[in-house]
């Protein structure tokens, strides 16, 4: 099934693929940002995962995108009024916990924290030199506005260039930084979306920048109940083992990890300073457990 295939059947099945009906019986009315293009493939899974969560709480709902596709600074102040979007998923960060509602459980038991780099065709003999922290501080990533992975990578002493989501792909064909770090499920298929205006690109091939991170649902504050919805059908999908099928069953997670080829990668390990306690305290069951040790630091 193609990318766009699998974003409509996510919608398809809340319900909902353009504007709500005028009279809406459902339970819950959702709405989150637009998607951007080469977003659609974590949108996919994570729309699979609300939709089992919903459904496992035994609830009904609308759905919809925005009118327009936002920042996630942007996100999460649209996020906190809860006049335009009342649901958003981002990376866990204590910063933005801040008078939202928050569904403490990894969306994608922690594989955005798995980073892989966007770069150059032409630049993987550099990066086949790169074995550790150390010298992949002399190079420069590229991270988006207001995301929590860019305090990560400064933290650990690495040079970061931030601008706006659409324009990294081209500030990294143009060399005005050296790779661009990407979730495991986001990196292969955004390249593939923007294989047709950036064909100089590939995902690098031998390295893995790995923290503790993942996507988790965020929600206005004015929907406390929508929040513990979500919380309750995700901790019984869980337990009756639906998540988890949903997970080793999905041909974007799957073919994310069979593509990343992890246990080959050089793995260095960064610390994530951001996470709130209740990020802590997060289950290990909640994250996957993958036999990689980590070779450099």
């Amino acid at each position: 099934m193609q990318r766009r295939d699998f974003v409509l059947a996510a919608l398809g099945t809340a319900g909902m693929l353009g504007r709500p009906p005028a009279m809406s019986t459902a339970d819950f009315e959702i709405v989150y940002p637009r998607i951007r293009t080469g977003g659609e493939v974590h949108a996919a899974f994570a729309l699979a995962v609300l939709d089992l969560a919903m459904k496992t709480a035994n609830v009904t709902y609308s759905i919809r995108q925005a009118d327009v596709a936002m920042e996630r600074r942007r996100a999460l102040a649209e996020l906190a009024d809860g006049n335009s979007i009342n649901l958003l998923w981002t990376s866990m960060d204590r910063r933005a916990e801040s008078g939202l509602n928050v569904v403490p459980i990894p969306v994608n038991r922690g594989l955005i924290g798995y980073r892989l780099f966007v770069i150059r065709k032409d630049r993987q003999a550099q990066f086949d030199r790169v074995q550790n922290l150390a010298d992949l501080r002399q190079l420069t990533a590229g991270q988006g506005l207001g995301w929590v992975d860019t305090d990560i990578l400064l933290d650990a002493g690495l040079k970061v260039e931030t601008s706006s989501t659409d324009t990294l792909f081209a500030m990294t064909r143009a060399g005005r930084i050296d790779y661009y770090p990407r979730g495991l499920i986001e990196a292969f298929p955004e390249i593939e979306a923007h294989n047709r205006i950036d064909p100089e690109l590939t995902v690098e091939k031998r390295l893995l920048l790995k923290y503790r991170s993942d996507f988790l649902f965020y929600v206005a504050r004015r929907n406390p109940a929508l929040a513990s919805t979500i919380e309750r059908g995700f901790m019984a999908a869980y337990k009756n083992g639906s998540y988890m099928r949903l997970f080793n069953a999905h041909p974007y997670i799957q073919g994310a990890l069979a593509q990343a080829d992890l246990r080959e990668r050089t793995v260095i390990e960064l610390e994530n300073r951001y996470l709130s306690a209740a990020d802590r305290k997060i289950p290990e069951e909640y994250w996957m457990q993958w036999p990689i040790v980590a070779r450099n630091r």
